[in-house]
């Protein structure tokens, strides 16, 4: 299956699987995510976008372990945790503490 309306001059930068939904990916770019449901038939965008990322760019992303409703979004400053129970559009942390980007996140 391919999903054509993430057209960007960068390929994306992560992609990964829930652990908790084998139908749901995570799909990273430079300013945003996107979550995709792969068993929609014929519906070929994201049920999810993110909002732009502010003074960073995005470098990698995965799902949380242990919480279905968790993402963490790895930044060239940092990491931005989104829980989609407390709130959809903006991070529910935000901590910009690195000197240099994270380029890799795996739990």
């Amino acid at each position: 299956m391919t999903f054509d309306s993430e057209k960007e001059y960068r390929p994306g930068l992560a992609l990964e699987r829930s652990p908790f939904y084998p139908n749901l990916l995570l799909t990273v770019h430079n300013f945003h995510f996107a979550i995709w449901k792969t068993d929609l038939e014929g519906y070929e965008k994201p049920i999810f976008k993110s909002m732009n990322t502010q003074g960073a760019h995005n470098t990698c992303g995965a799902f949380s372990p242990t919480r279905p409703g968790v993402i963490f979004i790895t930044k060239t400053n940092g990491i931005d945790v989104w829980d989609f129970v407390d709130s959809s559009h903006k991070p529910s942390l935000v901590f910009n503490f690195a000197t240099s980007p994270f380029m890799y996140l795996k739990f």
